[in-house]
C-alpha cells in the first residue's frame, strides 16, 4: 500500500531526472501527485466526420490509415503528412521534426511505426486555414475499428508540463496512482452541510472525478467539492486564530474623556465627514472592547483617513498611553510629523520622529530613546526603525500602520511584539489583493471612508500619447498650476531609471517645459534634499516635478492638477492609484495621464482601463485581486495565488462565505477541536498552518 507521503522518485519508471522535473511542478509526493489538477480538458467526446472537421478550428476525427509523405519544409525541419480516410472523406494529419546535421537517424520512425497502413486513427488537431492538413496535438492508433480508446471519446485532462515530462508520461503516472490502494484519504466532507448543488464527494472521488471527468460539468462539480473542504479547512484555521486572540484580554482601557479629544476637534479647520464620524465611531467601539482591535481603515487618498487615525491616537494619549505610527518613507514620516504637530498645537502632547537621519544625530537619537523609554513621547511618528530592537516602549497601547500594504508581514509582525496586546489600525487608500482578502475573507474588521471631502472634483484620467499628456500640462502650467511626470525605478537596475529620470528632466526642461521651471527629485536624494526639492515645489519654485516613485505616498500640493506616469505599463494598479492620489488634492479639476511605451501598448491599455474607468480604489483592488492574486492568506508571502489545489477566490467567493460561517460554528461548538469528529480536521490544519498561526492576526 502507498503512502501520501511516499516520494514519486521511488515510482516505476519515475527515476531521479524525472523526480527532477516533477518537483519543478510543485511535485514530490505521492499526495503532491494526486492533487496535480489539470489547467484546462479537450473535450474529445464528439468525433466529427473528416468533410465536417474542416469547418471548425479545433476537433477530433477517426478514420483509416492510409499512406505517409515526408518532405522538406524548410532549414532543419522536415514534414510528415499521413492520409486518413473515413466514409465522408480524406485529410492529411501533419507532423514537424527537426533534423539536426549530425543525425543520421529517421526522425520520423516512431510515429510510421504507429501509422500502419490499413490501421485505425483517432486524431485531436488543428485544421490549417483553407486546407485539407490538421496539425496534431495527439493521436491514438487502434487495430480494428470498433476498438475501443484510451484517449479519445472522452474528457481528456491538460497539465501544466516541462520539456522532460510531457502530457502523455503525466496522464499515464496519475491514472496509474489512482488505481492504487492508499492509506485512507483525509476528509472532512462529513462536516461540511449541503451546499448548493455542490455533490457530496469525498477527497479522493473528488480528485479520482477531476482528473478523469465523464462531462465537463462533473469536472467543475468536483473541483467545488473539493475546494469545499480546502476553504473549511482555511476557515477553521482562521476561525481558531480569531478565537486565540480573543482569549487575549488586554490590559489597556479607555475612556472617552474629550479633554484631548474637544482640543483637538476644535483646532481643525473643517467638520467630520459622515463617513469620518462613522469610521471614529467604529474604532473608538473596538478600543473599549476587552480584546485587542485589529481593523483595517480603507479611504482613497485625500478622504481623511489621517484625522480619523489621530482621534483614536488622542483616546490612547488621554488615558495614559503610548502609540506609534509606522509608515513607508521618511518623506511621508516628516510630512506626518509637521501635519499632526500642528493639529495639535497648544496641547502639550511630546511627538517624536523615528527616522535613520534622525538616529544619525546622537543628541537626538538619545532625547528620543529615552523619551520613549520613560514614556514622555506619546505619540512616535517613523518609518521600518520604530521596529528596530533598541526601541523600547514604556506603555504602548496602539499601533497605526500608514500605507500597510507597503510592509511585509514580518515587519508587521515585529512592530505588534512591541507591546504585549495592542490595539492594531491599519490604513490603506488602495487596499491590494492581499488585504483585501485579508478584510474580506479574514479575521479583520474593515471601514471604509468612501466621502472625499466637500469640494474635491474627481481627477480625470487617460491612456495618452506623450503629445497628448504634455499638451495638456502645459496648458495648466499657463493657468498656474503644476504638474508631475514620474518615471518608474525599475528593479533590474534603479542606475538605469534614474539615469532616464536624469536625462528626461533636461531633455524636458529644454523643449516641452522650456519656459517652465522644472525640479528633478528621486529615492537616490538624501532626506534634507528630498525635502528641499519638495518643499520648492510646494511654494511653486519649481511648476514641474520630474520625479520616480518616491512621490507615491504622502505628497501634498494642492495647485498640482496634472500627473503624467510614464512607462505606466511597469506599475501595479495599486502603485498608479496612490500615484494619481498626489494630484486632485483641493477644488481643481486635475488630469492623469498614463502614457505606456513599447510595443503592445493595446494590450496595455485593456489593463489600464480600470484606472481610466474608476477613481475608487476598492474597486482597483478588486480588479488587483483578480490579476495578481491575494497571497498566502496565512503566511508571509504577499502576492502569487494561495497554495490551493482546487480553490479559486474569485469563482469560489461564495463558498469562501458559506465556509466562514460553518467553520464559525465548529470552533464556537469545539474551541479546541476535541470530539472525535474533528479529529482529522485538527490533523489538516496542523499538518498545513502549523507554523503559520502566529502570523494571521497580522495579515
Amino acid at each position: 500500500m502507498l503512502k501520501l507521503t511516499s516520494e514519486v522518485q521511488y515510482l516505476n519508471r519515475i527515476g531521479t531526472k524525472r523526480a527532477s522535473a516533477f518537483a519543478k511542478l510543485g511535485v514530490r509526493t505521492i499526495e503532491d501527485a494526486l492533487t496535480f489538477f489539470p489547467v484546462d480538458y479537450h473535450d474529445r467526446t464528439k468525433i466529427v466526420s473528416i468533410r465536417d472537421i474542416g469547418g471548425q478550428l479545433q476537433g477530433c476525427i477517426f478514420g483509416r490509415v492510409g499512406k505517409s509523405y515526408e518532405k522538406k519544409f524548410m532549414q532543419g525541419l522536415y514534414i510528415l503528412d499521413i492520409e486518413i480516410f473515413d466514409d465522408t472523406s480524406m485529410v492529411y494529419i501533419r507532423f514537424f521534426r527537426k533534423k539536426t546535421a549530425y543525425s543520421n537517424i529517421d526522425i520520423f520512425i516512431s510515429i510510421k511505426k504507429d501509422f500502419e497502413i490499413g490501421t485505425f486513427a483517432y486524431a485531436y488537431g488543428k485544421m490549417e486555414s483553407g486546407s485539407r492538413f490538421m496539425i496534431v496535438n495527439d493521436y491514438e492508433i487502434v487495430k480494428k475499428e470498433k476498438d475501443e480508446p484510451s484517449l479519445f471519446n472522452k474528457i481528456i485532462p491538460i497539465y501544466p508540463a516541462t520539456e522532460a515530462l510531457n502530457q502523455k508520461f503525466i496522464r499515464k503516472t496519475i491514472k496509474t496512482l489512482l488505481e492504487f490502494c492508499y492509506e485512507e484519504y483525509p476528509d472532512v466532507s462529513k462536516l461540511i452541510p449541503s451546499f448548493k448543488n455542490i455533490p457530496r464527494l469525498d477527497y479522493l472521488a473528488a480528485i479520482k472525478t477531476i482528473h478523469w471527468p465523464n462531462t465537463l460539468e462533473d469536472a467543475e462539480n468536483a473541483r467545488r467539492s473539493f475546494a469545499l473542504q480546502e476553504f473549511f479547512v482555511l476557515e477553521t484555521a482562521l476561525s481558531l486564530s480569531r478565537n486565540n486572540v480573543k482569549k487575549c484580554i488586554k490590559t489597556q482601557k479607555y475612556v472617552v474623556r474629550k479633554t484631548l479629544l474637544s482640543a483637538f476637534k476644535n483646532n481643525l479647520k473643517f467638520e467630520f465627514t459622515r463617513d469620518q464620524k462613522n469610521a471614529i465611531n467604529d474604532i473608538f467601539t473596538d478600543m473599549q472592547k476587552i480584546y485587542p482591535m485589529n481593523r483595517m481603515l480603507m479611504g482613497d487618498v485625500g478622504s481623511g483617513k489621517t484625522v480619523v487615525a489621530l482621534s483614536a491616537i488622542l483616546l490612547a494619549v488621554e488615558n495614559g498611553y503610548q502609540t506609534m505610527i509606522i509608515v513607508p518613507t521618511e518623506i511621508l514620516a516628516e510630512q506626518h510629523y509637521f501635519t499632526i504637530s500642528n493639529m495639535l498645537l497648544g496641547l502639550c502632547v511630546e511627538i517624536g520622529l523615528v527616522t535613520s537621519s534622525t538616529f544619525k544625530k546622537e543628541k537626538e537619537r538619545k532625547r528620543i530613546l529615552a523619551g520613549l523609554e520613560d514614556g514622555n513621547i506619546k505619540i512616535a511618528i517613523g518609518t521600518h526603525s520604530l521596529i528596530e530592537d533598541r526601541i523600547k516602549f514604556k506603555n504602548l497601547s496602539l499601533i497605526v500602520l500608514d500605507e500597510q500594504h507597503r510592509f511585509g508581514v514580518m515587519q508587521k509582525f515585529e512592530a505588534l511584539n512591541k507591546a504585549q496586546s495592542p490595539d492594531v489600525l491599519m490604513m490603506t487608500a488602495t487596499p491590494i489583493p492581499r488585504a483585501l482578502a485579508m478584510t474580506v475573507y479574514g479575521e479583520m474588521d474593515k471601514t471604509i471612508i468612501a466621502q472625499l471631502p466637500p469640494g474635491r472634483i474627481q481627477v480625470q484620467t487617460y491612456c495618452s500619447s506623450e503629445q497628448v499628456a504634455y499638451t495638456n500640462a502645459i496648458e495648466e502650467l499657463k493657468k498656474g498650476n503644476q504638474a508631475y511626470v514620474v518615471y518608474p525605478i525599475i528593479e533590474e537596475s534603479d542606475k538605469l531609471a534614474l539615469k532616464s529620470a536624469k536625462e528626461e528632466s533636461d531633455k524636458l526642461s529644454q523643449t516641452w517645459f522650456k519656459d517652465f521651471k522644472v525640479g528633478l527629485l528621486h529615492g537616490k536624494m538624501n532626506s534634507l534634499k528630498k525635502n528641499e526639492v519638495m518643499q520648492k515645489f510646494k511654494n511653486k519654485e519649481f511648476d514641474v516635478l520630474i520625479t520616480t516613485t518616491v512621490i507615491e505616498v504622502g505628497i501634498d500640493v494642492p495647485d498640482a492638477t496634472v500627473m503624467i506616469i510614464q512607462h505606466a505599463e511597469r506599475f501595479g494598479l495599486s502603485v498608479l492609484h496612490q500615484l494619481r492620489g498626489r494630484i486632485g488634492r483641493s477644488f481643481k479639476q486635475s488630469y492623469a495621464h498614463l502614457v505606456v511605451r513599447g510595443p503592445n501598448a493595446e494590450i496595455y491599455n485593456k489593463r489600464l482601463s480600470i484606472m481610466v474607468s474608476t477613481n475608487s480604489g476598492f474597486e482597483i483592488a478588486q480588479e488587483d485581486l483578480k490579476m495578481r492574486g491575494p497571497g498566502e492568506l496565512i503566511g508571509v508571502i504577499q502576492h502569487g495565488f494561495p497554495k490551493f489545489k482546487a480553490g479559486d477566490l474569485i469563482k469560489d467567493s461564495d463558498i469562501i462565505e458559506f465556509t466562514k460561517m460553518i467553520a464559525a460554528k465548529v470552533v464556537d461548538d469545539d474551541p479546541n477541536l476535541s470530539k472525535n469528529e474533528n479529529a482529522v480536521l485538527k490533523k489538516l490544519i496542523y499538518k498545513h498552518f502549523s507554523n503559520k498561526m502566529k502570523l494571521v492576526s497580522v495579515g
